[in-house]
């Protein structure tokens, strides 16, 4: 879950305005000397245990889906710019960008941005004159899949003439 979070909030990133690369680890952030810059860090991961049961279809038929627990995964997204005006155009045009979800090995996963914390140059640790920081929470789940119990064309025939029999 954590690569495709993070590959996603790299792509609107991307999408939003910054065209260098958009960093991952803070030590690259750091080491970083342009004014231009992008980031996605991780942040962390939690779990709750979770009870929660849904049936679902495919091609192979019906199942069953347990939620084992729910998961939020956080990212900060930092935007960093020369210009106040072109580090607003990106958040916004980021922030525009953002679904309410994604789907996850075939779970929907809630995307919740948090709170933007805005620093100028002399609070931060970039070359940038201002910069943006954004939490942003995946909350998903791990799932346990099972079958229902098939039942034999032979035993549905049976079953059909008990049906007959007994009117």
């Amino acid at each position: 879950m954590i690569g495709t979070c993070r590959e996603y909030l790299v792509g609107k990133l991307r999408q939003a305005g910054i065209k260098s690369t958009v960093h991952t680890s803070m030590k690259k952030l750091k080491a970083s000397q342009e004014s231009h810059i992008g980031a996605v860090l991780f942040e962390g991961d939690s779990f709750i245990r979770e009870f929660g049961k849904r049936i679902y279809y495919d091609e192979t038929g019906k199942h069953k889906r347990r939620k084992q627990f729910a998961r939020e995964t956080s990212f900060v997204v930092v935007i960093g710019e020369y210009e106040q005006e072109a580090c607003e155009r990106i958040f916004e045009n980021f922030m525009l960008s953002l679904d309410r979800g994604i789907y996850i090995d075939g779970n929907f996963t809630e995307i919740e941005p948090g709170e933007a914390d805005w620093v100028d140059e002399e609070d931060s640790i970039l070359k940038s004159k201002i910069a943006v920081q954004l939490k942003v929470k995946f909350l998903g789940g791990l799932y346990r899949d099972s079958d229902f119990a098939k039942i034999s064309e032979l035993d549905a025939e049976v079953q059909i003439e008990k049906e007959e029999e007994h009117g």
